[in-house]
C-alpha cells in the first residue's frame, strides 16, 4: 500500500510535509509488509522461511523548527538540501508466526531528526 502524500486518512495514514517549519508527518495503520527477521536474512536469505507475512503501524512527526539547514552535493549529480528537527514516533508490528512489538505508547523521541528534498540519478534532470 502506497502511502498517500500531501493527506493525511485515518484510517491508512499518510504523508504530509512543510519544509519551511521543519514539520512533517508519515503515518501507516496496518501496513502489510514481509517480516525477513534481521537484516543478513532480508539481504541473503538462508533462513526457512526467509520470510513471513507481517503487518506494521506507525506515526512520526517531525515538529520543527528546522534547523540545521544543509545542501546536499554529493554523489555528483545529487542536489537538495537537509535539515534537523526534532522528532517523535510510535511503531508496532506482528507477524505470521505470533511475534509483535509496540512502542512505549507515550512515543518515543529521537536524538535527531532529519528532513529534507533530495534529487540525485535520473531524477536530477
Amino acid at each position: 500500500m502506497p502511502l498517500q502524500s500531501h493527506r493525511e486518512d485515518e484510517d491508512r495514514g499518510g504523508v504530509t510535509v512543510d519544509l519551511d517549519d521543519g514539520k512533517a508527518r508519515m503515518r501507516a495503520k496496518n501496513l502489510r509488509i514481509m517480516d525477513f527477521f534481521n537484516i543478513p536474512n532480508a539481504l541473503f536469505r538462508f533462513q526457512n522461511p526467509a520470510s513471513v507475512r507481517a503487518t506494521v503501524s506507525f506515526d512520526v512527526r517531525w515538529l520543527g523548527p528546522a534547523t540545521g539547514r544543509s545542501a546536499v552535493t554529493s554523489p555528483p549529480g545529487s542536489s537538495g538540501q537537509l535539515l534537523m528537527s526534532p522528532a517523535t514516533m510510535r511503531w508496532s508490528a506482528k507477524n505470521a508466526q505470533g511475534f509483535s512489538f509496540k512502542s512505549n505508547p507515550s512515543g518515543t523521541t529521537s536524538v535527531f531528526g532529519q528532513l529534507g528534498r533530495v534529487r540525485n540519478g535520473i531524477f536530477s534532470h
